[in-house]
């Protein structure tokens, strides 16, 4: 009898933690399949705005190359500016991350040569095309076109904030390095231009090559070119 009664009791005591496990798991997956949703979103965004482009795509078309209801796309993301947005925007930050990792680099003292730096500033824009090649072109078509005044105030100035804040830590960066004298002194702001457009130029030139069926060999090599350029153009003169 005792054996049964401390049966029943440890049944009832199982059945309340198996309980709260269950639905901690459910949550997870859950949790699991909305990220996943909204992720498939997202590359189903990607694929129309660069075949279509960003005016002619709709949220009808979107929606049927995520094979979902366009209803259910409304539940992640209200607006066709927000699915862009959120597609722009780990690009942006992308680059802004690695600059800082540069910045945090020469407070320490750990960059001391100009080639170093102009090589580290470089990879950083460059990175944001690795980390994501599709959507860097879409990006970079919509700029081109001049659609970014297409898409709602606060979006846009979203956008520009995170991106003007990406061009005055690389200016930032370069200005250090004239004033530790890695690098002579000249206009940051036309220099932050020259290595950013330098770096968008050649991604864009070698994609109409191809060179992305060939690995991006030629978009490495001509940019390590454009890079050892910069840096024989910066040597800072020697002191008398």
């Amino acid at each position: 009898m005792y054996t049964q009664l401390v049966k029943i009791r440890n049944n009832r005591e199982g059945a309340t933690a198996p309980s709260a496990t269950r639905r901690n798991v459910v949550r997870a997956r859950r949790e699991r399949e909305k990220q996943q949703r909204a992720e498939d979103i997202l590359q189903a965004a990607k694929k129309v705005f660069f075949s279509k482009g960003y005016l002619k795509a709709t949220m009808d078309e979107i929606a049927y190359a995520a094979e979902i209801s366009k209803p259910t796309i409304y539940q992640y993301f209200k607006t066709k500016d927000d699915l862009y947005f959120t597609l722009m925007l780990p690009v942006v930050e992308d680059i802004g991350r690695h600059l800082e990792l540069v910045e945090g680099d020469l407070d320490k003292g750990l960059i001391t040569e100009g080639r170093v730096l102009i090589d580290r500033i470089f990879a950083a824009v460059y990175h944001s095309y690795e980390l994501s090649p599709d959507t860097f072109r879409i990006v970079q078509a919509f700029q081109q076109q001049g659609l970014v005044m297409e898409l709602r105030e606060t979006t846009r100035e979203g956008l520009n904030d995170k991106g003007r804040s990406n061009f005055r830590l690389c200016r930032r960066l370069l200005s250090r390095g004239m004033d530790l004298g890695l690098i002579k002194r000249v206009n940051s702001y036309e220099l932050t231009d020259l290595i950013w457009g330098t770096t968008v130029g050649v991604i864009q030139l070698e994609d109409i090559k191809l060179d992305d069926q060939q690995g991006d060999r030629f978009k490495r090599s001509t940019l390590k070119m454009a890079s050892n350029f910069v840096v024989a153009a910066l040597q800072p003169e020697e002191q008398p």
